[in-house]
């Protein structure tokens, strides 16, 4: 306990000191700016970690903002410290990102360039660390990126990790909003990237997306299924919550889970009297959903549930709930 309220103390203390450069800057621009850069070079994750928030606290266009972002953008070090899960927070690396996008708004391509390290002959092994590059895409998708970064993100589809391609194809997809693009992801062999590129298309109104949707109604597997059927649903096409009301009777337990997610996502009332039957199902995981579906409907709507012994089984406490992974 002596030590987590040393370290308290110890952050107090650097927030204040770097408080009191970001007050000074306005009356003294060039021995502050010279501390502040002398700080990022010597301790960078440490300023990284405080700045963004402390930045919050001043005028939208006030001097201090402009010059942190100029002088955070151009650190070669960033995307290094961003990506890394112990230097600060998703939320506040993406803040930071967002912070410097105000005042350059290239830093995504900044960002995704680094990321183009780790793919090639000679990877360098830090950018190409799986762990990283999902944790950096994840921060360009919170914080921003734009279509200037496409170039970048489209070359890292030929990342050797499966996971990143399909973090990939999801982030480039939703720049894009393209449904031919979409439709030349649906030849991967990676189901996982099949249906983050489908999901890129929900609530997307262009030429040729419908057509895509229901095209990918063929594949053969769930997560691509259920995710297009989740975009015609919100496309307002009745025929898909018929089809998604089949597919809760499809014989195999991962379409029916799936089938039972995509009903919760939609919090849709219409799906209670399917979800219901879901709760008797033999494979926990299709309870589980179904359970999870009936809770968001709920809290939705207010709609009156159908009780379950799932309730109480503590089989039923835990699940992954990532839309675009969903079983």
């Amino acid at each position: 306990m002596a030590e987590a309220g040393e370290k308290s103390v110890r952050q107090l203390h650097l927030e204040a000191s770097l408080l009191h450069l970001l007050d000074r800057f306005d009356q003294q621009p060039s021995s502050s700016g010279v501390s502040l850069r002398e700080w990022l070079n010597t301790r960078p994750v440490e300023f990284c970690s405080l700045v963004g928030a402390l930045l919050k606290q001043r005028a939208e266009h006030s001097p201090v903002r402009q010059f942190l972002a100029s002088l955070l953008a151009g650190f070669p070090d960033l995307p290094k410290i961003l990506s890394d899960p112990a230097a600060m927070s998703p939320s506040a690396a993406s803040q930071l990102v967002a912070e410097i996008a105000r005042s350059d708004p290239t830093v995504d391509v900044k960002l995704t360039r680094w990321l183009l390290r780790g793919v090639g002959p000679s990877p360098d092994p830090v950018a190409a660390e799986p762990a990283r590059v999902i944790r950096l895409l994840d921060i360009l998708s919170g914080a921003c990126c734009s279509s200037r970064a496409l170039v970048n993100l489209v070359q890292l589809l030929r990342h050797p990790d499966p996971k990143v391609r399909s973090k990939v194809t999801l982030l480039t997809g939703r720049v894009m909003k393209s449904a031919s693009w979409v439709e030349s992801r649906m030849e991967d062999a990676d189901p996982r990237v099949r249906s983050n590129a489908i999901e890129t298309l929900w609530r997307v109104e262009a030429p040729g997306v419908v057509d895509v949707l229901k095209k990918a109604l063929r594949d053969s597997n769930n997560r691509v299924v259920g995710n297009a059927l989740v975009g015609l649903c919100l496309s307002g096409d009745r025929t898909a919550v018929t089809l998604l009301e089949e597919m809760a009777g499809h014989e195999s337990s991962a379409f029916r889970a799936t089938a039972a997610w995509a009903m919760g996502f939609l919090q849709d009332a219409t799906f209670i009297p399917v979800l219901g039957k879901l709760l008797k199902d033999p494979e926990a995981i299709v309870r589980r959903n179904a359970l999870r579906a009936l809770a968001r409907i709920k809290r939705a709507t207010g709609q009156t549930l159908p009780a379950s012994p799932a309730e109480t089984d503590p089989a039923e406490s835990h699940r992954d709930d990532q839309p675009s992974e969903a079983v």
